[in-house]
């Protein structure tokens, strides 16, 4: 067990890293979800209850100063210990979401001590000495990834026969209740994302997603190909030369000349 606490404390680790840098979205809970699946010898269940946490999630985000729930330790400790219980994805969703929030004020706390390498970075910034800049901003990445994962490895090395234990005497009707309300999570995440896509002109884009599943009959996949295809299609008209060309067009259009594509 010492050694699959490692291995996920590890999984910690390269999230953390990817949250706080090259954001290659191996921080999203469906990826570690599925790594923890994977070190736990289930990658089924890790895929399972990952995506339910990412549809849970969807729209958490960290605006501002603000510190969202730490959805990182939400989805490796619920995945764990929902594997380890044998519980699946009821036990996953009704242990990650409680622990993402209470992590969040170690999240806070951290990022607070963060502010004494801030301040060593900014003396060191004066002087021109950028090799103590760099230096205080890995150290400061170092004491988050640590705020993150001592709590980790300890859940996960102490908390899995506990978790089993609790589940057990838990009456099933309570386990229903759960499990029904792990299923409306979801739904919370998509109407955080849609408070978001419903502003400005963003409604189109909506608009154009309903349309093609109501009256497309189009999949998931397909509607992701289709959303592709209008991004596409924007960058393209936003190009220099391109809008250029659109603009010349419509003028000779007006003056009732032909044109050439």
């Amino acid at each position: 067990m010492l050694t699959k606490a490692l291995l996920i404390t590890l999984v910690a680790i390269i999230a953390t890293v990817d949250y706080n840098g090259p954001l290659f979205m191996l921080h999203r809970p469906l990826v570690t979800g599925a790594m923890t699946g994977l070190v736990l010898g289930d990658v089924q269940q890790g895929l399972m209850i990952g995506a339910t946490l990412e549809l849970t999630w969807l729209g958490v985000t960290g605006i501002g100063g603000y510190t969202p729930p730490d959805t990182i330790s939400g989805a490796i400790v619920g995945t764990a210990l929902a594997i380890m219980s044998g519980q699946g994805v009821t036990a996953g969703v009704a242990i990650a979401v409680p622990v993402a929030i209470v992590t969040q004020q170690l999240d806070t706390l951290a990022k607070t001590a963060d502010i004494y390498f801030v301040k060593k970075a900014d003396t060191a910034a004066k002087t021109g000495d950028i090799d103590k800049v760099d230096r205080y901003h890995y150290l400061s990445l170092i004491l988050i990834t640590l705020f993150k994962i001592v709590p980790i490895f300890l859940a996960i090395v102490v908390g899995g026969e506990y978790v089993k234990q609790l589940f057990d005497t838990i009456p099933p009707i309570v386990m229903t209740g759960l499990s029904a309300g792990g299923a409306m999570l979801p739904a919370i995440g998509f109407g955080m994302l849609l408070t978001m896509l419903l502003k400005k002109n963003m409604w189109v884009f909506l608009l154009i997603g309903f349309i093609a599943s109501v009256y497309g009959g189009l999949s998931a996949i397909g509607m992701a190909l289709v959303a592709i295809a209008v991004v596409g299609l924007l960058q393209l008209i936003s190009l220099p030369g391109i809008s250029g060309k659109i603009q010349n067009s419509e003028v000779s259009d007006e003056n009732g000349e032909e044109y050439d594509l």
